[in-house]
């Protein structure tokens, strides 16, 4: 309001005028001065209050106007802080793409088993961004491994498994007790001490915003508070037209926030989880007023058709979502007050999502219909959790009745059948576990049981998929709510599962081949429903089921020899190579700091020279098409072998580097920064070789001081070392000899020391498979005048 009044420009001028006049009057006094501070800065003054009292007197005898001002007030304010936040939230992830995957992503090739958890290192802070430097030492410590006893035969040769990092937090989160920070999915477990160093170098990347930082959505409670509890002040006293007012005052606000922020910067789970839950708190909880009255229930309906209306015009999906689930939150909670004079209002809720799912617009992008079709289905389910066994056939008679004649292109009518499939499923659980709810009402079996052919009800069946509906989580009406948190096993999906074969069954038409991965699984599916019937199948489900059993047969006999006959790509393969080079030049490497030579002297030890790698690896890494729906990535491929290469170079440097008699410190910070110091300028050909994170005294460790000691010499990270430092002089310490292995089938890869080879010699398995091996000859060993100390205790 102040801004709107003006009073900035008022206040500002009249201070402003004040101070000129004080100088005028003390120091410069005159009749001349008088008459100008009167005409500029006075008179200003005075004109300046008169329209800002005029405008704040209309803006109070208007209160439509009042309304709009503090509106357009909230939803700039929101926006503004929401598309700050949004940015900031780029930036800090920004640089983690590639690295990691967020939590709720499907990443791995189905072979992963182990999953090791990282806890968040505080409680109650707020996440300020994840370190990528610290999480690409993470991944190096995850690489598998170069050896020097490489096996050769091909069917001994292990099966490799990219290992995925998941973020299960965000930048902007407050962090709680027992939450997860990362998520590590491997193929094999971690032996104890990598795991932990694993553990502590990805907790160590998590950085906090200071002591007492908000979060948005907590600020968002306190604006909109107010509002609120105006909304429920008024409606209890019986002012319902100032309580009307409000409510729409609210949902303008909610709608003018969705709206500003449906194309902004961020598209995280955290900033759509703050949009949603403020729009459940901010509508969710004023609706719960609805049994107040009758009266008061009727308005909180008639706001809900109005912003429904509107939504798929102004808002996103979310946010149609959420106009419709006014209808089912009040629906609930007038069907669990019961009464007469509720039934009034259940009829005029059906015939709300009614209109709105029958006659809404039939552009695609308008998908209101199919959204109110499913908002019907979670009506029925919530009569029957209420106990009104006649509202939840009211509810499924309008169901069944939807676009039976109007859906001349079958675009909404399958939406309908998907949802009876549900129901249907619904019901079955509820009697075969004997649950109270349970209706055993012959009327409502049959409003629920789909017809159709057999192509209409699997198609029903593919669009109710767990957690793809619009509008409806059905996946999760099975779960039981209670004090504390437990696992639960959920076996709504198998109930529906046998409503559709029991729908098959009795459908007309016959069934469509195999042609596609999806269709064969999803006939393999309803086998298995077979073979859990035992001997009780009729005529009709023995010949569905053999039909569907030759299609599966069909199916299974070509795939596996489409991806057996598919050539390797070379396109693919240069693609590995391109991701091994690129991993290899991504950065600086103790190898580069180690002078390189050809001639090897007879006392360095050549009796192992080879680094070797040898994986099985599934084909789909390098054929072009894809097969039973995988996609592998020859460069994540590439880039791992890169990342092992890089940690086996560094171990056997570290090996030759300990065989060296050299001094013997303590391992601490201010050991290593007085040996530093003690070099002088030799210091810039030193390196230092330290454990990820630093040593244990971490008081020293990440002081300023010491860190500028460090600039002073290269430095390097290595997963390799655990409790112990290194400090030798890179010029004259140690000597390497490294190049591409010379095996046929090998390809050096340019611009590396690396040979690389693919070869299709692999028998058996579950599905095609080929064979990579990787090759590095590579030889270290001590120089004419080495100069090592080592920061240990052992």
């Amino acid at each position: 309001m102040l801004k709107y009044i003006g009073a900035g420009r008022f206040v500002g001028i009249g201070l402003v005028g004040n101070i000129v006049i004080a100088i005028e009057t003390i120091w410069l006094s005159s009749q001349l001065g008088v008459l100008g501070v009167a005409l500029f800065w006075f008179l200003p003054t005075v004109v300046f209050l008169v329209r800002s009292t005029v405008r704040l007197t209309e803006l109070f005898g208007h209160p439509s106007l009042l309304d709009e001002v503090v509106k357009l007030s909230l939803v700039g304010a929101l926006s503004s802080r929401f598309e700050d936040v949004a940015r900031s939230y780029a930036e800090a992830t920004r640089q983690l793409d590639g690295l990691v995957a967020s939590g709720w992503s499907h990443l791995d090739l189905g072979s992963a088993t182990v999953t090791v958890r990282v806890p968040v290192p505080r409680v109650g802070a707020v996440i300020k961004a994840i370190r990528p430097d610290l999480v690409r030492q993470a991944l190096d410590l995850l690489a598998p491994r170069a050896n020097e006893t490489r096996v050769t035969e091909p069917q001994q040769v292990g099966i490799y498994s990219a290992p995925r990092v998941l973020l299960d937090v965000e930048p902007g989160d407050r962090t709680r007790l027992g939450e997860t920070a990362f998520r590590i999915i491997m193929s094999e477990s971690l032996d104890e001490p990598t795991q932990d160093r694993v553990i502590q170098v990805l907790q160590a990347s998590v950085d906090f915003e200071p002591s007492g930082a908000v979060t948005p959505d907590e600020e968002t409670d306190r604006e909109i508070a107010n509002l609120k509890d105006a909304i429920g002040t008024n409606l209890r006293s019986g002012a319902f037209a100032t309580a009307e007012r409000a409510l729409e005052l609210l949902g303008a606000v909610v709608r003018g926030v969705w709206t500003a922020q449906a194309d902004g910067l961020d598209s995280s789970r955290r900033s759509l989880r703050v949009r949603e839950d403020w729009l459940f708190r901010s509508v969710g909880e004023v609706e719960r007023d609805a049994v107040l009255s009758p009266r008061v229930a009727g308005i909180f309906v008639g706001l809900a058709m109005t912003r429904a209306l509107e939504a798929p015009r102004t808002g996103p999906t979310e946010y149609v979502d959420e106009c419709l689930r006014s209808f089912t939150r009040i629906w609930s909670d007038v069907l669990q007050v019961g009464g007469d004079e509720y039934e009034h209002i259940a009829s005029r809720i059906v015939v709300c999502v009614q209109n709105l799912a029958a006659f809404s617009s039939p552009e695609p992008r308008e998908d209101l219909a199919s959204r109110a079709t499913w908002a019907m289905v979670e009506m029925v389910k919530l009569a029957l959790d209420a106990g009104s066994v006649s509202a939840a056939v009211l509810a499924a008679e309008e169901l069944s009745g939807l676009f039976e004649y109007s859906d001349r292109l079958n675009i909404h009518r399958p939406q309908v059948r998907a949802g009876q499939l549900v129901l249907a499923g619904w019901l079955d659980y509820l009697a075969d576990k004997k649950d109270k709810r349970d209706p055993s009402n012959a009327v409502l079996r049959e409003l629920v049981s789909p017809r159709g052919t057999i192509d209409e009800i699997l198609a029903a069946r593919r669009l109710a998929q767990r957690g793809a509906n619009p509008f409806s989580r059905w996946d999760w009406w099975e779960m039981k709510s209670g004090g504390t948190s437990r696992a639960q096993v959920l076996e709504l999906s198998h109930y529906v599962d046998k409503a559709q074969l029991a729908a098959l069954t009795s459908s007309r038409g016959t069934l469509p081949p195999a042609r596609d991965q999806e269709t064969a699984s999803e006939y393999q599916r309803l086998v298995e429903l077979f073979k859990d019937s035992g001997d009780g199948l009729g005529r009709n489900e023995r010949e569905l089921e053999g039909r569907l059993r030759d299609e599966i047969a069909k199916w299974q006999c070509s795939e596996d020899q489409r991806l057996a006959s598919e050539p390797l790509s070379d396109a693919r393969f240069d693609a590995l190579r391109i991701a091994l080079r690129q991993a290899l030049e991504g950065g600086e490497r103790i190898t580069d700091k180690v002078p390189v030579t050809n001639a090897i002297p007879d006392h360095a030890d050549s009796s192992t020279p080879i680094l070797g790698m040898n994986l099985r690896v599934p084909r789909h890494y390098l054929v072009e098409k894809t097969f039973n729906r995988t996609y592998a990535d020859p460069a994540e491929l590439g880039t791992m072998i890169a990342r092992g290469f890089m940690e086996s170079e560094d171990a056997k440097i570290v090996q030759a580097l300990r065989s060296i008699q050299g001094r013997l410190l303590e391992p601490s910070g201010r050991t290593i920064r007085e040996s530093i110091d003690a070099l002088g300028k030799e210091a810039a050909h030193y390196v230092l070789l330290t454990p990820c994170g630093g040593m244990e005294d971490s008081d020293g460790w990440y002081s300023s001081g010491f860190r500028e000691v460090l600039r002073t010499v290269s430095h390097f990270e290595t997963s390799v070392l655990s409790g112990e430092a290194i400090l030798f002089d890179g010029r004259t310490t140690l000597n390497v000899c490294r190049a591409p292995e010379k095996k046929e089938g090998l390809v050096p890869v340019a611009g590396t020391s690396i040979a690389v080879g693919v070869f299709e010699d692999v028998q058996g398995g579950d599905e095609p498979q080929v064979r990579v091996e990787v090759g590095e000859y590579f030889v270290v060993w001590p120089g004419d005048a080495s100069k090592v100390i080592r920061f240990t205790d052992n």
